[in-house]
């Protein structure tokens, strides 16, 4: 009873008197009356109004809400909700297209594709049209307890409220049989036929190909992520394909109502050749293993076109891994990995290139007339400059030498003297010589089709206080300048060519249709005279009393074939605070005086790898050995 109306009684009634239990209540005309035993009461009119008017309000107020929710259905939400309607019966798909093949020089297949599904989830069928995901977790953590999922992704795809998401891809019938008996307790989740990568080598290939992985936004997508994958991608994906379907409650297909079929992708041959790339990754894992170095990379190139015919890294990771969908705990042991698998030595590091950068060197105190080729120096094993001594790798030194010999027997003394000046010799100075790196292409990136390249480092002696003692040992590319090993492999073409420095391709062609185009961003740094001493230098480094022993007999042992190239061993600090030393070796065949056909150029790196001569040049003369066969 309202209490209002309560207290009202409540003053007609005598003291010491209970109201009675029961009470009836009368409407008679305009009175309303109160029956009991002892007496009749009239309720005032006062009571009868206020109580009119409340119930009045009440219903005002429930009418005006629901005019106004009618108001927001039909005028505000009219077409939301029918468009939810509609994405609750018809649904879209979208077709992944078949990848394009990747093939070797010869045709050989490095990676195609192998039929495989994937499991695709429609977010507004789990969440039911609202934008709480709970129940689409709860499906995604039931999914995951018998498929391997990417839960850290999809939760942050589920986050950013992504209406469509791939929960898994590359996966075979075996794996989704545990899923399809109980689909329908999954609303919103279907199985696509979707085409997988198949790399057919795995980690010898990984840096350079590279591999695929979900992406897109609104529309999941695969895409490349790394290596020829991701710097191609948009030639090699194709075009989607698309299938619109009615589907029930739960989202399952009840029947196609239109369909338009994917757009393979491009093929492409690469300059790569197979044999060389598998051996090359063969001997660097090890010679890794073994504990000889701690991690190393491999270029060959075809010095006449600048065509990739070997990239290689180790430490790798398998791309199939990767592109099956990795677990984040997978994932993080890669990632933690002492080695860094996933870093690709060949173009995104850059170290002190060593005796390998006294190539340039030799081309600019030649073509600057710091020196001509018969000038010789003495050499006591060092110079000194004040309390500060400068010594040559050899103790004792190598006596007289000349520019050819200085680079055949790789003297230190004799690059610090052009380098620095000593000894009445002027030298080059520390501007001229980053002039003559720069030439060369140090500090510049190569401009390979890969992404992910670094410019490497060409000091100028103005970007912080420099000192004589910096131009010296610059002069035997140790200190601040950096090269990729890349880098130091197209200076090497650039000797094996005629003086042509190449623009590097992996790609050869596209489709099968032509070849891609030879770019020369650089060529005739210096006279045709200076350029073949120099040449001369590096075939006699390869030669009896030559640092690079490993390939003294391989004319012997390939037809009467030369070769010409240079050693490198680079002083750093390593990750511990001790000395240590990478590895280099540089080389390219056939080599004759006055002829520039080489059909390879071949660099060998080292990281913390001991000496060029021990360590790299045996790996190099392999590689050769099969190149040559």
């Amino acid at each position: 009873m309202n209490r209002v109306f309560f207290n009202e009684i409540k003053q007609y009634i005598p003291k010491g008197k209970r109201l009675n239990r029961k009470i009836d209540l009368l409407v008679l005309g305009e009175n309303t009356m109160l029956e009991s035993k002892d007496k009749t009461f009239r309720v005032p009119e006062s009571v009868k109004i206020w109580n009119l008017l409340f119930l009045g309000a009440l219903i005002f107020v429930f009418l005006l809400f629901f005019i106004a929710k009618a108001f927001i259905y039909q005028v505000v939400e009219k077409d939301a909700y029918a468009l939810l309607a509609q994405q609750n019966t018809v649904r879209e798909l979208l077709l992944q297209p078949e990848r394009g093949v990747i093939y070797d020089r010869n045709g050989k297949f490095i990676v195609r594709n192998k039929p495989a599904f994937s499991i695709d989830l429609a977010t507004n069928l789990c969440s039911f049209g609202y934008r709480d995901f709970g129940y689409c977790r709860s499906i995604v953590n039931k999914i995951g307890e018998v498929i391997n999922l990417d839960k850290e992704r999809i939760f942050n795809e589920l986050g950013a409220k992504n209406p469509n998401i791939i929960l898994a891809t590359g996966l075979t019938k075996e794996q989704l049989l545990p899923l399809e008996t109980n689909i329908s307790k999954f609303p919103g989740v279907i199985i696509v036929t979707a085409p997988q990568r198949n790399y057919l080598y795995k980690d010898a290939f990984s840096h350079l190909i590279g591999y695929v992985g979900i992406g897109g936004k609104e529309y999941p997508t695969i895409e490349g992520k790394m290596g020829i994958e991701e710097s191609y991608d948009s030639k090699l994906a194709g075009n989607f394909g698309s299938k619109v379907i009615e589907v029930d409650s739960l989202g399952q297909p009840l029947k196609t109502l239109s369909e338009k079929d994917p757009y393979p992708g491009t093929n492409m041959t690469l300059h790569i050749d197979l044999d060389l790339q598998n051996k090359a990754y063969e001997l660097l894992k090890k010679t890794v293993s073994e504990g000889k170095a701690d991690a190393g990379a491999v270029v060959a190139q075809d010095p006449q076109t600048g065509g990739i015919l070997a990239m290689v890294n180790f430490p790798a990771f398998d791309p199939d891994l990767m592109s099956s969908g990795i677990s984040s705990e997978e994932l993080a042991k890669l990632s933690n990995d002492p080695g860094f698998p996933f870093f690709d030595r060949a173009i995104s590091a850059a170290y002190p290139p060593g005796s390998t950068f006294k190539m340039v060197v030799a081309s600019a105190v030649l073509e600057e007339g710091v020196v001509n080729e018969r000038d010789t120096i003495n050499d006591p094993g060092y110079i000194a400059v004040g309390s500060y001594v400068f010594r040559n790798w050899k103790e004792g030194g190598h006596g007289e030498v000349d520019l050819r010999r200085a680079l055949q027997v790789s003297n230190d003394t004799y690059f610090y003297t052009v380098g620095g000046g000593y000894g009445g010799v002027k030298g080059l100075g520390i501007q001229k010589l980053s002039e003559w790196g720069k030439k060369f292409g140090f500090g510049t990136k190569t401009g390979i089709d890969l992404s992910g390249e670094v410019s490497g480092y060409m000091p100028d002696g103005v970007s912080r206080d420099w000192y004589l003692g910096d131009t010296y040992i610059t002069s035997i590319g140790q200190g601040d300048v950096l090269a990729t090993p890349l880098q130091t492999n197209n200076i090497t073409s650039y000797f094996a060519n005629g003086g042509y420095l190449m623009k590097p391709q992996v790609v050869k062609s596209i489709d099968g249709v032509g070849e891609a185009e030879m770019e020369i961003f650089a060529q005739n740094l210096t006279s045709k005279h200076n350029y073949d001493v120099v040449r001369e230098g590096m075939h006699m480094s390869v030669t009896p009393g030559g640092t690079g022993y490993p390939v003294f007999d391989f004319p012997l042992k390939h037809n009467g074939i030369k070769l010409a190239g240079k050693t490198g061993t680079s002083e750093y600090i390593n990750t511990k605070g001790e000395e240590s030393t990478h590895a280099w070796f540089t080389v390219f065949g056939p080599y004759e005086e006055g002829e520039y056909d080489a059909t390879i150029a071949l660099t060998v790196f080292l990281e913390g790898g001991g000496g060029g001569s021990d360590d790299a040049a045996p790996i190099a003369r392999e590689l050769l050995d099969l190149w040559f066969k």
